[in-house]
């Protein structure tokens, strides 16, 4: 004896809009969180994140869009003091609602050091305001 099972109309919709729901909420948590970088005024740098780079012109400043996760951050940088091109290599952890803010700091005669500065809120318009990111060269 073979056992049929049938979905009316009204259980259908009501999984779809619960499937609907579960989509929106989770393409609404998809850009949570931001990684800043910052190098002093007269110097310039490039920024790679899990080995893509974010900024194909090198600046002073880079903000970029991410989702809570480990990432590992590359940042080649000018040292004003020398004038010779360093590659600095950090893992970073992300987390959900925060921008991180980073710095590259100088010494006259070392390396340079990639420092966390400190962790911002984001807030949702200000966050998801195009403008403010650095776009990727493929995008």
């Amino acid at each position: 004896m073979m056992v049929a099972f049938f979905i009316n109309d009204i259980d259908m919709k009501r999984l779809i809009t619960v499937g609907v729901f579960m989509l929106g909420s989770l393409a609404g948590q998809a850009y949570i969180s931001a990684i800043a970088i910052q190098a002093e005024k007269f110097s310039s740098m490039q920024v790679f994140v899990n080995g893509k780079l974010y900024n194909k012109d090198p600046e002073n400043f880079v903000r970029i869009r991410s989702t809570p996760g480990l990432y590992t951050i590359q940042v080649k940088v000018l040292n004003p003091y020398n004038k010779e091109w360093y590659m600095l290599k950090r893992q970073i952890r992300v987390e959900k609602g925060f921008e991180f803010y980073y710095r590259v700091v100088f010494y006259e005669n070392n390396k340079p050091n990639l420092i966390a500065v400190k962790r911002y809120p984001v807030y949702s318009k200000y966050f998801l305001n195009p403008a403010l990111y650095n776009k990727h060269p493929i995008t």
